[in-house]
C-alpha cells in the first residue's frame, strides 16, 4: 500500500529564528505595555506631590505679598513660575475672573476664561467652586492625563490696594506631564529593546547557520536576481524540486517573463511622457519630501543654464536655484513658499518669484506648485514656472513712460522740460546723460547734465563746462542737432571720446565718469530738431539693444511733445501780453482825444446856456447834450478796456480808506434817481445799521454803479431794492430787480470777459461790467454772487470784509492820488 507523503515542513532556517523573534516581540510588547503604565503612574504621583507642595508654598507667599500691597512682587512671583519649562500656564485671577498676574504680561487685565478655556471646562467648575467656598486647594489631572491643573485660593484682605477689594482670588497652574511621561516611556522602551535585541541576535545566529548550509542554492537565486536588476529578463534560476528555494526559483522565472513584457510597455509609455514634458514651454521640476530634485524637463534645464539633468537631480533645489532674494540677501528656507507647499501639502501660486541660473544671474518667473500623492500618501511636489522677463520689462517700460508723460505734461518751460527728461532717463537708460538745445536764434546751449551717482555729479558738471556745445564741435549731441538723426553705439561712443582731443583733462573725466557705450537721439518738434539727448552707460556687458533704443526714442518723442507744448504756451503767453499791451496803449490813446473833446463840448454847453438867443439855444442845446453823453459813454467804455488790462496784468492798485457803505448807497440812489424815473423804476434803500469798512471808495463806487445800472437796464418798469447789512465781520450789499431774469446755465458765464446773456442789439455794451466788478470785489477779499430765474428778476449780492485782506493791503497804491477819477463804467447782464 502506497503511503501518502506528509506535507513538507517549513525550513528550519526560517522556523527557529521566526519563533525566537516572535517570542522576543511578544515578551517585549508585554513588558513595554506594563512597564510603561507603571512608569507613567510613578511620574504622575511624584509630580502631583511636588506640585501640591510647591503650590502650598506659593499660596502662602502670594497671600503675604498681596496683604503687603506689593502688586509688582506678586506679578514677578507668578511670572517666575514660567521659568519651569513644564509649567505652561500660571494665572492669578481675582473673583471676577480677570487675570491679575501671569507668566505672560500681555494677559494681565484680560478675562481668564477667554484666554485659556481649557482651564475652565464644565467638569472643572465644581473644583473651582469648592476651592473658593472651602478655601481648599486641589490638584487634578486633565482628562487625557497629559497635564496637572492646580487650583489654590489666595486670601486677600479687603484693603488690598491697587489689586482688588475682594477677599478670595484663585491661583491656577497648568503643569505639563507629556515630556516627563515621554522620557519615562523612552527609558522603558530602551530597556525592552535591549532585551529584545539579545533574542534577535540569537535568532540571527541561527539564521546564519542555516543560511550557509543553503548557500549554493541561494547563490543561484541571488545571481538570477542580480541579472533581473540589470534588466536581463532572459535570466533563469534553473532550480528544480519542491522545496521553498525551488518554488522561489520558478517564481523568479515566471516574474522574468512578465517583467520583460511590462518593461517594454513602460519604456514606451515613459518615452511618450518624457517627450510631452520636454516639449512643454514651461519649466517643470519635481521635488521629494526632502526638497531634493527628482525630475527636471528640458525647458527648465535651458532656462536654468544647465545642459545635463544629472547636475540637478538629487540636489537640494532651494540651495541650488532658490537660495537668495534679488538683492543677493539669503532667502531663508522658512520663508520659501515652495517648501511651505511641500510641507503642508497645499497648492501655491507665485506671480512674482525669481530663480537663479547656473551662472549666478537670476530671472523673474511666475510659478505654480502642486502636491504629488501616491496611494493616498504625499510623495513630493511638482512645480512649473514661466520666464516673465519680457512681461516685467514691458510693465516697467509702460510704467516708466506713463510716469514720464505725467511729469513732462506738468512742465511749461522748455529748459525745465529738458532737465526733467535727463532725470527721467537715469538710471533707466544709462548712468549719466547730457542734453543740448538750440534756441530761436540758432545758438547752442547745454540744457542739462545728470549722473546716477551724486558723488560723480560734480565731475559731470566739470565735463559739461569743459565741452560747451558748438556747431564746429564733433560732440555726439552737436552731430545729432546738425543731422537730425541718431548716433548709435560705436559711432556715438567714438564721437564722445574724440569731442575734445586737445584737452588732456577730457579723457580722464570720461574714465572717471564711466563710459562703455552710448547713444545720442534727437528731440524734434514739428520737423525741427530742437535738442539732442546723449545717454551713456558704464554697466559691464551692457549694450543698447532694440528695447533700449525704442524706449529712448519714445522718451524723446514725449519730450518733443512737452517741448512743443511749452513753446505753444510761451507763444500764447506772449500773445496775451501783446494783447493786453495793445488794450492798455489803445485805452490811453483813446483818452487823449476824448478829454479835449469833452472839455470843448462842456464849454459850448455853458456858452449856449448863457447865450441870449433863445431860438438858437433851444435848437443846439439838445444836440450838445447828446454829444456830451456819447463822449461820456465812450469814456466809460475806454475805462473798462483799461481796467481789463490792469486786472489781467495785475496792475490794479487799491487806495484804501474809511468808507460808509450806507452813506455811499444813499448817495448813489440819489444820483441815479433821475435815470430810475426815466426807466419807470423806483430805487428803495433799506439798511440794518451802520456799515463802515476799509475800501477803495472809487473802485467800490464803480462796482455799485455797475450793479445799479444793470438792475435799471434789465428791470425797466419795476421797483429796484437795495439792502445793506453787516454780519460776522463782513458787509453784504444786495440789489434786487424784477426784470427779465437770467437762465441757470448763464449764472456763472455772465461774469466772464466779453460774456453776455442777452442780445447786444437790444441792450448794447461790451460785456465787461460784471467781470470788472467781480475782480474788484475779489481784490478786496470778497466776491459777487447772483440768484435768478428767467422772468423772475435777479438778486446780485456783493460780500466784502470790513477789514482789508492781506492781498488788498499789499496791492494798496503808495503814490499820491490822481487829481481826476474816471467816471464809473456801465454794466450789463454778462461781462
Amino acid at each position: 500500500m502506497k503511503r501518502s507523503r506528509p506535507p513538507p515542513l517549513p525550513p528550519l532556517r526560517v522556523t527557529i529564528p521566526a519563533v525566537l523573534l516572535l517570542f522576543a516581540i511578544t515578551v517585549g510588547l508585554h513588558d513595554l505595555h506594563h512597564n510603561t503604565r507603571q512608569a507613567c503612574r510613578r511620574v504622575e504621583e511624584y509630580t502631583h506631590q511636588e506640585l501640591t507642595q510647591r503650590m502650598s508654598e506659593q499660596q502662602d507667599h502670594l497671600e503675604l505679598l498681596l496683604n503687603l500691597r506689593q502688586p509688582e512682587r506678586v506679578q514677578e512671583d507668578v511670572a517666575s513660575l514660567g521659568t519651569d519649562p513644564h509649567i505652561k500656564i500660571a494665572l492669578l485671577l481675582d473673583d471676577t475672573g480677570r487675570v491679575v498676574a501671569s507668566t505672560r504680561r500681555v494677559e494681565i487685565g484680560q478675562e481668564g476664561r477667554a484666554l485659556h478655556p481649557e482651564l475652565f471646562r464644565p467638569e472643572a467648575e465644581p473644583l473651582l467652586q469648592r476651592a473658593r467656598e472651602h478655601l481648599a486647594g486641589s490638584t487634578q489631572p486633565t482628562p487625557d492625563g497629559e497635564a496637572l491643573v492646580a487650583r489654590y485660593p489666595v486670601m486677600v484682605s479687603e484693603d488690598s490696594g491697587e489689586l482688588s477689594s475682594e477677599r478670595v482670588w484663585m491661583l491656577v497652574v497648568w503643569r505639563d506631564l507629556s515630556v516627563l511621561k515621554k522620557q519615562a516611556r523612552d527609558q522603558v522602551l530602551a530597556s525592552v529593546v535591549q532585551r529584545s535585541a539579545l533574542l534577535a541576535v540569537l535568532a540571527g545566529l541561527l539564521w546564519l547557520f542555516f543560511h550557509f548550509v543553503l548557500t549554493r542554492r541561494v547563490a543561484r537565486l541571488v545571481t538570477t536576481a542580480q541579472r533581473f536588476a540589470a534588466r536581463d529578463w532572459e535570466a533563469r534560476s534553473g532550480l528544480t524540486g519542491h522545496d521553498e528555494l525551488s518554488l522561489v526559483g520558478r517564481a523568479f522565472d515566471e516574474m522574468a517573463e512578465r517583467l520583460r513584457t511590462t518593461q517594454s510597455q513602460l519604456e514606451e509609455r515613459e518615452s511618450h511622457i518624457r517627450l510631452l514634458l520636454d516639449s512643454a514651454a514651461e519649466g517643470i521640476f519635481g521635488l521629494d519630501l526632502e526638497g531634493r530634485s527628482t525630475f527636471v524637463n528640458r525647458s527648465a534645464l535651458r532656462m536654468l543654464g544647465y545642459t545635463d539633468a544629472g547636475e540637478l537631480l538629487g540636489q537640494d533645489a532651494h540651495q541650488l536655484w532658490h537660495h537668495s532674494y534679488a538683492d543677493g540677501s539669503p532667502y531663508p528656507r522658512s520663508e520659501c513658499p515652495i517648501l511651505h507647499a511641500l510641507r503642508d501639502g497645499t497648492e501655491d501660486h507665485g506671480e512674482d518669484d525669481l530663480i537663479w541660473r547656473k551662472d549666478g544671474t537670476w530671472f523673474p518667473v511666475e510659478r505654480w506648485s502642486y502636491p504629488m500623492c501616491q496611494g493616498g500618501r504625499r510623495v513630493g511636489i511638482v512645480s512649473t514656472f514661466v520666464d516673465i522677463t519680457a512681461r516685467k520689462r514691458a510693465e516697467e517700460t509702460q510704467h516708466f513712460l506713463i510716469e514720464a508723460g505725467t511729469q513732462l505734461a506738468e512742465l511749461l518751460d522748455e529748459t525745465r522740460t529738458l532737465e526733467r527728461v535727463a532725470r527721467l532717463a537715469i538710471p533707466q537708460l544709462g548712468q549719466w546723460c547730457l542734453v543740448d538745445r538750440v534756441d530761436d536764434a540758432g545758438q547752442l546751449h547745454r540744457a542739462a547734465w545728470v549722473h546716477q551717482e551724486p558723488a560723480r555729479q560734480e565731475l559731470l558738471r566739470e565735463l559739461a563746462e569743459l565741452t560747451p556745445p558748438d556747431w564746429s564741435s564733433p560732440q555726439p549731441t552737436v552731430r545729432v542737432l546738425g543731422t537730425g538723426g541718431p548716433l548709435l553705439a560705436d559711432e556715438a561712443l567714438a564721437a564722445l571720446r574724440h569731442a575734445r582731443d586737445s584737452d588732456a583733462r577730457y579723457p580722464e573725466l570720461l574714465r572717471r565718469l564711466g563710459t562703455r557705450t552710448a547713444i545720442a537721439l534727437p528731440i524734434s518738434v514739428r520737423g525741427q530738431t530742437l535738442a539732442a539727448l546723449l545717454l551713456v552707460s558704464d554697466t559691464p556687458g551692457f549694450q543698447y539693444g532694440p528695447h533700449e533704443l525704442a524706449l529712448a526714442r519714445e522718451l524723446a518723442r514725449r519730450a518733443s511733445v512737452a517741448m512743443d507744448n511749452a513753446r505753444l504756451y510761451r507763444q500764447s503767453q506772449e500773445a496775451v501780453r501783446l494783447r493786453e499791451d495793445f488794450l492798455s496803449v489803445a485805452s490811453h490813446e483813446l483818452h487823449t482825444p476824448l478829454t479835449p473833446l469833452r472839455l470843448h463840448l462842456q464849454t459850448l454847453q455853458r456858452a449856449l446856456a448863457t447865450s441870449g438867443d433863445g431860438v438858437g439855444t433851444g435848437r443846439l442845446m439838445p444836440k450838445v447834450d447828446k454829444a456830451l453823453a456819447q463822449v461820456r459813454r465812450l469814456s466809460r467804455l475806454v475805462d473798462d478796456l483799461l481796467d481789463v488790462s490792469r486786472l489781467t496784468s495785475g496792475r490794479l492798485r487799491l487806495r484804501l480808506e474809511q468808507v460808509d457803505l450806507v452813506e455811499l448807497t444813499r448817495d448813489l440812489a440819489e444820483r441815479f434817481s433821475e435815470q430810475a424815473r426815466a426807466a419807470g423804476c423806483t430805487l428803495r434803500v433799506t439798511t440794518a445799521g451802520p456799515t463802515t469798512g476799509q475800501w477803495d471808495r472809487m473802485r467800490l463806487e464803480q462796482v455799485l454803479t455797475n450793479l445799479i445800472t444793470n438792475a435799471l437796464k434789465y428791470g425797466v418798469g419795476h421797483p429796484v431794492d437795495l439792502h445793506v447789512t453787516t454780519s460776522g465781520g463782513r458787509a453784504r450789499w444786495s440789489i434786487r430787480d424784477q426784470g427779465i431774469g437770467i437762465a441757470p446755465e448763464d449764472l456763472e458765464r455772465i461774469f466772464g470777459r466779453f460774456e453776455r446773456a442777452v442780445s447786444t442789439r437790444q441792450y448794447g455794451g461790451l460785456g465787461l461790467g460784471l467781470y470788472i466788478s467781480r475782480e474788484i470785489a475779489r481784490a478786496f477779499g470778497g466776491d459777487i454772487h447772483v440768484e435768478s430765474q428767467p422772468g423772475a428778476g435777479a438778486v446780485f449780492t456783493l460780500e466784502l470784509p470790513l477789514e482789508p485782506a492781506r492781498e488788498a493791503r499789499e496791492g494798496e497804491e503808495r503814490s499820491p492820488r490822481e487829481t481826476a477819477r474816471p467816471e464809473p463804467p456801465s454794466a450789463v447782464h454778462g461781462p
